[in-house]
């Protein structure tokens, strides 16, 4: 049989699924708006420390070229004086006493590449042996060659070197610096400092097969290893061949404690056609890779919501069905049971007209009103929301007399009896059907649940309407208001009758109070009028 679902069911149903389809999409459109204002972003940085680490390159590129040939007069001076026998800290003081501040500094090498002598004091006893391949093409060139600066980790400072092997096989050095150019430097370094996303910054001046670093993201001073200078120079010559001839590549690289994103970029010098700048940014992809991580995680956990969502309105959908078809049934039972009930009820009355009333007659007279009282139940909840009852001031003494008479026959037939005392009498206004549904189904459910035997006592006192009835405790006072509860299952019954007394309570600001203690089982409603 095709089972529709009932319209709530629908409608949830519904709902949720275009929650999780907006969510869904919502997702996508984040995901995709992070991964692109993170390249973006990247992109913005590499560029603007490309154009402001180039005009700087430039600038000392063109410095560099001024003074090349003063660096390798100066060289060829101090060659002079070296051959005169001087020493090194006197041929400094001679190559410096044209310049505020000392520009060059002085040092020898023997023939294994080793300082033994050295204007900086620090430097004397260094191996160099690892750059041969360097100085061999000192060899055979009497030529002094001036390289083009790179920026010394150990002086914050752009430097330039010439060098020449002598006579004696051994090789005598000039270190030149470039002071100027500290101030624009700090710049750029704060400027990539500022970022969070920069890991590392370093761009490559390359020349005639050599290659000059400038390290542009912040460090503290330090004396540079001959291992790390090779591997600079290795690392160099790598990037080039990665690149062959391509002027950007990126990618990225991953370990368990991070990931990061490595660009490089080729340029040309844009004045010397012997020069090239190298460019490499290196990215750190954690927090991007947190971002990710959380909005996935947000996500999961707002699909797993759904889909228990989902879950439950199916796993619920049987229950609401068979609501809502007992609902139906009701709704049709009261069509069905109006016509025989009428008919039965005059046949019933003129049968004790014409034979008079016995114990048989009595009976057939409480079954039908308990039928009726069932009637009257399914009739107000079919209607009760389509119908505007009349309000009107009830004198509430006499309402109780009469339902009192109309249940005594009903309890009699059980073997129950019903007492009303009142002390006093109340007019409440309000709709006296809502007002014999309430009373009705008190009386009604105190004969159905309590002993053989047992008086039902109905007390009015102040504002306060009490049943009180003797019976097995009740466990779950707040339950049996509930549409469709009933607390003992073995009795019958729809569990409509309280959840009745519920609603007319809830409409009229009533309170309800319930008590059950040494078999009595009180319901007590104060009325607030």
């Amino acid at each position: 049989m095709n089972i529709k679902l009932p319209k709530s069911s629908t409608l949830l149903f519904i709902n949720i699924l275009i929650f999780l389809s907006i969510t869904l999409f919502a997702y996508s459109i984040l995901l995709e708006n992070i991964k692109i204002n993170n390249v973006k972003n990247q992109e913005i940085l590499f560029f603007q420390i490309k154009e402001k680490s180039s005009a700087l390159l430039t600038k000392v590129l063109q410095k560099y070229h001024k003074q090349k040939e003063l660096i390798g007069n100066k060289h060829m001076f101090a060659l002079t004086l070296f051959e005169q026998g001087l020493d090194i800290d006197e041929i400094k003081k001679i190559l410096n006493q044209d310049f505020e501040q000392e520009k060059f500094e002085v040092i020898l090498l023997n023939k294994d590449l080793i300082i033994e002598d050295s204007s900086i004091f620090t430097d004397i006893g260094t191996n160099l042996s690892l750059l041969k391949k360097q100085f061999e093409k000192f060899e055979s060139s009497d030529n002094i060659d001036v390289s083009i600066p790179e920026y010394s980790l150990e002086y914050l400072n752009f430097v330039s070197y010439s060098t020449s092997k002598l006579k004696d096989g051994r090789y005598l050095q000039i270190s030149y610096s470039y002071g100027k150019f500290l101030d624009e430097l700090r710049d750029i370094q704060e400027f990539i400092n500022s970022s969070t996303i920069i890991k590392k910054s370093i761009s490559y001046i390359i020349s005639n097969g050599y290659v000059g670093n400038f390290a542009f993201k912040m460090v503290p001073t330090y004396k540079q290893t001959i291992e790390e200078l090779e591997n600079r120079l290795k690392k160099g010559n790598e990037l080039l061949e990665a690149l062959k001839g391509n002027s950007y590549i990126s990618y990225y690289k991953e370990s368990k404690e991070e990931k990061i994103h490595i660009a490089y970029l080729l340029q040309d010098s844009p004045i010397y056609d012997d020069a090239e700048i190298l460019y490499c940014i290196v990215f750190d992809e954690n927090d991007y890779n947190k971002d990710i991580f959380y909005l996935r995680l947000f996500s999961f956990f707002v699909f797993i919501s759904g889909a228990t969502a989902i879950y439950l309105t199916y796993k619920l959908r049987t229950k609401e069905l068979l609501l809502n078809y007992k609902d139906k049934f009701i709704a049709h039972s009261i069509h069905e049971i109006k016509t025989p009930l009428s008919i039965i009820t005059i046949n019933t009355q003129l049968r004790e007209k014409l034979y008079g009333s016995d114990r048989y007659t009595i009976k057939i007279d409480g079954a039908l009103k308990t039928l009726e009282n069932s009637y009257e139940d399914m009739t107000f909840l079919h209607t009760k929301d389509k119908i505007e009852y009349e309000i009107i001031e009830i004198d509430l003494k006499r309402a109780l007399e009469n339902r009192v008479k109309y249940f005594d026959t009903i309890a009699n037939c059980q073997n129950r009896k019903i007492e009303l005392i009142a002390y006093n009498n109340l007019y409440p206004t309000m709709s006296k059907i809502e007002l014999n549904r309430l009373v009705d189904n008190n009386i009604s459910n105190a004969i159905k649940y309590s002993q053989i035997g047992s008086t039902i006592s109905i007390i009015l006192k102040n504002n306060t309407l009490e049943f009180h009835s003797k019976g097995a405790k009740i466990e779950n006072p707040k339950e049996i208001f509930k549409r469709y509860k009933r607390e003992d299952k073995n009795t019958g019954g729809h569990g409509l009758g309280l959840a009745i007394v519920s609603d007319i309570c809830k409409k009229y600001n009533f309170d309800i109070e319930v008590e059950s203690k040494n078999s009595i089982n009180t319901f007590r409603y104060i009325l607030n009028i």
